[in-house]
């Protein structure tokens, strides 16, 4: 992805989550529900499959070797 696009996609979800939170909220009881309840999950699920399902061999510390051998510094 582009810079330019992640930043346009940062500054939408910026701006957008939390009018779509208030949106749900003025919905009425079942909006406040979505309001509190799914949105956070949904966010939560959408940082973790950014976080653990997009990873890459190269991520992480010491370049990423999650084996048994002993790459960690004593």
């Amino acid at each position: 992805m582009s810079l330019a696009r992640a930043i346009a996609v940062a500054i939408a979800l910026f701006m957008g989550l939390p009018a779509l939170i208030i949106l749900a909220a003025l919905a009425g009881p079942v909006g406040w529900i979505v309001a509190a309840v799914v949105l956070p999950i949904a966010v939560l699920a959408v940082l973790l499959w950014l976080g653990w399902f997009r990873r890459r061999d190269d991520d992480g510390p010491y370049g990423g070797s999650y084996d048994d051998s002993d790459t960690m510094p004593r």
